[in-house]
């Protein structure tokens, strides 16, 4: 893979803080509430950024074999950060959320190297957001916000713009995912026919609101 561009980071860091700021808002309008937004989620959204921008200018593809390790990594940034004493206080989270990747990564990352040549970036992002997202999800915890990450990745990677939440675009969005999150993609009557509509959905979100303001010129 050939070095892409870069996210950038005080754009997406200034949309995370808008969204953050009207979330009680956005909240009370969602089919689902969800959790606030703290300083320390938004912080470290922005942290998985600044990792994955080291991957990126290295060309490295996270669904290899050797990208297995960095994509896992993913995931413990946008729960713990990276600071080692953090780290430690959640050994234990960190330990099991690795246990249970090893576990449901393999048909993931298999579906996503079927699909990556055959599907254009939006079916293949999208795909892999439903994926990830629908049950049994691949991590413990965080799996929206590291999912997120991750569709960016695939799109960035193959020269689109992301999706990053913004307060006009969060409804659409969250209500979009928590939709898929309470589809089992191993029952085979809601692969067949719940599945295909919400992936139509949420390719139609990135069509629409992908924005090169968040890479880097």
């Amino acid at each position: 893979m050939v070095s892409s561009p870069r996210f950038h980071i005080s754009a997406i860091n200034s949309a995370l803080k808008d969204f953050q700021a009207e979330f009680l808002t956005i909240n009370e309008n969602l089919a689902m509430k969800r959790e606030d937004v703290s300083d320390d989620m938004v912080n470290q959204i922005v942290e998985a950024y600044v990792f994955l921008n080291g991957l990126l200018q290295k060309g490295m593809d996270l669904f290899t074999p050797a990208g297995m390790h960095s994509l896992l990594e993913m995931n413990h940034i946008v729960l713990c950060g990276s600071d080692p004493d953090q780290r430690m206080n959640y050994y234990h989270h960190i330990a099991e959320t690795r246990a249970r990747f090893m576990k449901r990564i393999k048909p993931i990352r298999a579906w996503v190297e079927k699909n990556e040549k055959k599907s254009n970036p939006y079916k293949l992002a999208a795909g892999f957001y439903l994926q990830n997202l629908s049950q049994p999800q691949l991590f413990i915890e965080g799996n929206h916000r590291t999912g997120n990450i991750l569709v960016n990745y695939l799109l960035v990677s193959k020269g689109l713009p992301p999706y990053i939440i913004t307060p006009d675009t969060a409804k659409e969005y969250l209500d979009i995912s928590g939709d898929i999150k309470f589809t089992d993609k191993d029952n085979s009557i809601e692969n067949t026919i719940k599945m295909p509509g919400q992936k139509k959905r949420f390719i139609s979100l990135l069509q629409e609101h992908s924005e090169t303001r968040f890479l880097e010129e």
